[in-house]
């Protein structure tokens, strides 16, 4: 399989998408113990990635926050790979 860019840029739009979901549901929708259950497996997932991949995440996470029009959710952009336990704090 060679190399897509689109479509490492439209998995990870979907894995923010489907985390912010959990992160920001009601528990009359969703318990919250089962959404915080998936965020974990979100972050498992993720960092059995090398560290290449988890730097080239971040580098396309920094990219997806620049373009978000929302505050809220470019926030939750910008902090999802140290969130996910893929990078040490900016300040760190």
């Amino acid at each position: 399989m060679s190399e897509s860019p689109q479509l490492v840029t439209q998995l990870l739009r979907a894995v923010i998408a489907y985390t912010w979901f959990f992160e920001t549901c009601d528990e009359t929708v969703l318990d919250d113990d089962t959404a915080l259950k998936q965020q974990e497996y979100v972050a498992h997932l993720l960092n059995q990635l090398s560290n290449a991949n988890k730097q080239r995440v971040a580098d396309e996470l920094a990219t997806l926050a620049a373009s978000e029009t929302d505050p809220t959710y470019r926030e939750f952009v910008e902090t999802f790979a140290f969130t996910m336990g893929l990078t040490e704090p900016a300040d760190g």
